[in-house]
């Protein structure tokens, strides 16, 4: 690339040598001949071939995360002056250490290492570069910007948090292999409470602990073991990105899905998934890791657009629905006048229904700081049609965004 410098240097090398031979002035045309052969020798050194080599030592992250990216820089050809390189970075991530550009000066064959550390505040799938290099000569007279189309994919999932009780629950527990913690003494692996001993408890559940400070026999119960089926629904209409781009209620729903999903299936019970938004995706009932890597590719690449109503979803996902099992559904309840029908017909046929619901108003207070008429107006409307839904009997939980995911679910357990 030809900058200024360049331009007025060649001019007047043109002139001078143009000059000597007019006035046959031999100094004027030694000038000349220089001044060439620096500008032939500084267009040379920028013609070096760099070769970018990217190491990302796990492809796959968590929303909060933090990533070392090293980038090696390797000079192929001539020596060269300045160099300076820079790798793209998406707009979301955050660079939390070092940096993601340099500047030196590099000899033929000499190696230099690039290594900043990125955190990953949005689920989605990335990708990393490209590399942009700008190269300058030694007298800085051209500069020359080269595209290395050298990409990493980065795939960032949704924080999933640890819930020790499962809340969702069947009535109509299945018979296949496996086993799930219901809420009720039995047999089973998790700790439960501590009762008095009695002749016919197996001798291997005492525990001495509690013996020892109650000078009486005290046994350890667990909790009764089983399994069921569940689909959870997820609400991706347009209408639920409100709020900012971190914390509006599609991403606490997909956060929400994400934790109860990895819950109940750490259970062995088998889990399923439908979001419905610009159209409607269905992921039948599964177990096993190969299940919830699905899922979780599923709620990574989901994004707020359409209009499909909860009705369209249910429809669509019927043939693939357990009779009588749990249904979780996640939705902000706005502008979707099926809802009620649809809660409706589902609990007629016996399905256990749990709605968690994240405000929209209260996402669009948190991003405005606004009270303003409206904000009272639709917040009166949403209860209003959150003590409709009620009265079906179903368990219902208005999330706003001041709540953890955690404390939701426990709100669900109630």
């Amino acid at each position: 690339m030809w900058t200024r410098k360049t331009a007025i240097l060649s001019a007047a090398v043109f002139t001078a040598a143009l000059g000597g031979l007019i006035f046959e002035d031999y100094q004027l045309m030694v000038i000349g001949i220089i001044f060439t052969l620096i500008l032939a020798l500084a267009y040379i050194t920028t013609q070096s071939r760099i070769e970018i080599i990217r190491m990302l030592p796990e492809p796959k992250t968590f929303e909060g995360d933090k990533i070392v990216v090293h980038l090696r820089i390797v000079n192929k050809g001539r020596s060269m002056g300045l160099l300076e390189i820079f790798d793209k970075v998406p707009s979301t991530m955050k660079i939390v250490g070092g940096s993601n550009k340099i500047v030196v000066n590099m000899r033929s064959e000499e190696i230099v290492d690039l290594t900043y550390v990125i955190e990953c505040p949005l689920r989605g799938y990335y990708l990393l570069g490209p590399v942009i290099i700008r190269k300058r000569d030694f007298f800085s007279i051209f500069c020359e910007t080269q595209t290395v189309q050298n990409r990493s994919y980065l795939t960032v999932y949704p924080r999933m948090e640890e819930i020790k009780q499962l809340p969702i629950s069947s009535k109509f527990r299945k018979m296949h292999p496996g086993s799930l913690l219901m809420r009720r003494v039995g047999y089973g692996s998790e700790f439960h409470s501590i009762r008095d001993y009695v002749p016919t408890d197996p001798f291997k559940k005492i525990n001495w602990k509690a013996t020892a400070k109650y000078h009486k026999l005290m046994v350890n119960q667990f909790e009764l073991e089983d399994v069921f089926d569940a689909m959870i629904f997820v609400d991706a209409r347009d209408i639920t990105k409100t709020g900012t781009v971190l914390r509006n209620p599609l991403e606490f729903s997909v956060k929400a899905a994400a934790t109860l999903a990895k819950s109940m299936m750490k259970r062995t019970n088998r889990v399923g998934l439908v979001t419905y938004g610009s159209k409607v995706r269905v992921i039948r009932p599964g177990a096993g890791e190969t299940q919830l890597t699905t899922i979780m590719s599923t709620l990574t690449g989901t994004y707020a657009s359409g209009s499909t109503s909860l009705k369209s979803a249910v429809k669509t996902a019927m043939p693939y629905l357990t009779p009588r099992s749990p249904i979780i559904i996640i939705s902000p309840l706005d502008e979707d006048k099926t809802v009620n029908e649809i809660v409706r017909d589902l609990t007629a046929q016996n399905y256990d229904i749990t709605v968690i619901s994240p405000s929209s108003v209260e996402f669009e207070r948190e991003a405005t700081g606004l009270y303003s008429p409206r904000y009272l107006m639709v917040k009166l409307e949403r209860e209003n049609r959150i003590a409709e839904l009620a009265k079906f009997g179903i368990r219902i939980v208005d999330w706003t965004p001041d709540i953890p995911v955690s404390e939701v679910v426990r709100e669900v357990k109630r």
